[in-house]
């Protein structure tokens, strides 16, 4: 009578139900819009961004850092009342009218939003959205709730999208530094001195032709200095000049 109390065991289909017919963050029923991660959770927009504004994301969320790592979806109501659906399910698919209740696989597209099931891609095969028609490749497939063999795909995809914006990043900062460099180079004339660095003008080398560059250069500074000596007495009337 004093043996442990066995936890209570949770119904495998209410488990899947909640997954995804709920947000994955405030576990309230879904309504729109909602968005997608880049691993496939779906969420409530609004519940997602209070997160983030708050800071009060969990740390399984942690790599969604704002809007640019969500993505916006248009999922498709089931005509009538909610509960026709035998599983409560509010959204299905615009194609094949399988409902979205974790049955059936579904994917997100990307480029334009529309979630459809697996078997509607599989069965009309086209390179367009079957609903509004727009072109999509194969990356713009984001499979919603998927196994973790498919979500450990799509965070390898994530990390590797994210190195390469970074790489992008540091290398335009790398240009940037370069172009000042460079200006920093040229010449008067535009072009880069020999020596590495900005070359010094001198009013002599721009004299015109017949005129003696010395007189020339006198004209803009004092580039020659005077062979008179000031006196200790009156430094403005300098020797030789009385």
């Amino acid at each position: 009578m004093y043996a442990d109390k066995k936890p209570d065991k949770i119904d495998p289909n209410e488990k899947r139900l909640g997954k995804w017919l709920n947000c994955a963050l405030s576990y309230e029923p879904l309504r729109e819009p909602c968005v997608i991660d880049k691993l496939g959770n779906i969420f409530n927009k609004e519940a997602l961004v209070e997160a983030l504004l708050g800071k009060k994301l969990p740390k399984e969320f942690r790599h969604i850092k704002g809007l640019k790592d969500m993505i916006n979806i248009k999922l498709s109501m089931i005509p009538g009342n909610q509960s026709d659906s035998a599983d409560g399910a509010t959204f299905q698919c615009p194609i094949s009218g399988l409902e979205f209740n974790g049955k059936y696989k579904f994917f997100a597209l990307k480029n334009c939003g529309h979630v459809v099931s697996a078997k509607a891609l599989k069965e009309v095969k086209s390179s367009a959205c079957l609903v509004c028609h727009k072109e999509f490749i194969d990356s713009d497939k984001m499979v919603i709730n998927g196994s973790e063999e498919e979500v450990a795909a799509l965070r390898e995809r994530m990390e590797e999208e994210k190195a390469k914006s970074m790489k992008e990043k540091k290398k335009r900062g790398i240009d940037i530094v370069d172009g000042k460099k460079d200006c920093g180079n040229l010449e008067g004339n535009g072009k880069k001195s020999s020596n590495g660095g900005a070359k010094k003008f001198r009013a002599m080398d721009m004299a015109p032709a017949n005129a003696t560059k010395e007189v020339y250069a006198s004209i803009f500074t004092s580039s020659k200095k005077s062979d008179f000596k000031e006196t200790y007495m009156c430094r403005s009337l300098p020797l030789g000049r009385n």
